[in-house]
């Protein structure tokens, strides 16, 4: 039988000289644990070639990362928000499209689950701060295989099928989901009430954004992670 492709979107590193395309090795490590191909997706401004990725796929993870450029939402960078790598914004925007085109399952990752969010047309909270019921640790200084706080999962979640209502997870993000995008909803939180998982209105599809970090998780050990990549390979 022949295996399913992951592709995964990338991310970019300067040095002194030159730059390097890159996702953590946690990412590919997941896949062909959950059984399938990765295939990591460099960094393009080209629109033909995104396309290109999107018919070479079956499924799209959208890796972590760099904070978005808030103009996608109609705000300015505050203090606490990180400067934008506006190329990675379009190109991850791009896949979103073809990928939503295409019908195939998407997973948005950290930040891939708040581009997603924004691409609906949704907002973000720059930074933790801008949030005042917010008092959880979010950014964890542990491994990242360790958990940190728990998740409240909607009765009627696609991943509640999986987790049921409950699931500890790992946390290494500043931002936040604050207006949710049009056609998705929120069907978990954090016991502060923090957006850590959205998806798609129904079961038409399979669109979902974490929060957490669950090829960290699953990398390391965690098996009960590891039904999320399962699943979304069912769904290809």
């Amino acid at each position: 039988m022949k295996k399913k492709v992951v592709g995964v979107s990338g991310n970019r590193r300067s040095w002194s000289d030159f730059e390097r395309d890159y996702v953590n090795t946690h990412y590919t490590d997941s896949i062909e644990m959950a059984g399938a191909v990765p295939l990591i997706l460099p960094i393009t401004t080209r629109e033909e070639t995104i396309k290109s990725y999107i018919d070479m796929v079956d499924v799209l993870i959208l890796s972590g990362g760099h904070d978005m450029d808030p103009v996608y939402y109609n705000e300015e960078v505050l203090p606490e928000g990180d400067m934008p790598f506006r190329d990675r914004d379009a190109f991850d925007m791009l896949l979103i499209r073809y990928a939503v085109e295409k019908g195939i399952p998407i997973l948005g990752i950290c930040r891939g689950m708040q581009v997603l969010n924004v691409y609906f047309g949704g907002s973000l909270y720059q930074d933790l701060k801008y949030n005042k019921n917010v008092y959880l640790k979010h950014i964890q200084e542990s491994s990242p295989g360790e958990h940190v706080h728990k998740v409240a999962i909607e009765e009627d979640s696609v991943l509640s099928e999986i987790f049921g209502e409950e699931l500890w997870v790992n946390s290494y993000h500043h931002q936040l989901v604050k207006e949710v995008g049009e056609g998705l909803k929120v069907t978990g939180r954090a016991s502060d009430m923090a957006v850590e998982l959205i998806e798609w209105r129904d079961s038409s599809r399979f669109i979902v954004g974490v929060q957490w970090h669950p090829e960290m998780m699953y990398s390391s050990g965690s098996r009960e992670m590891g039904r999320i990549f399962k699943l979304l390979l069912e769904w290809a």
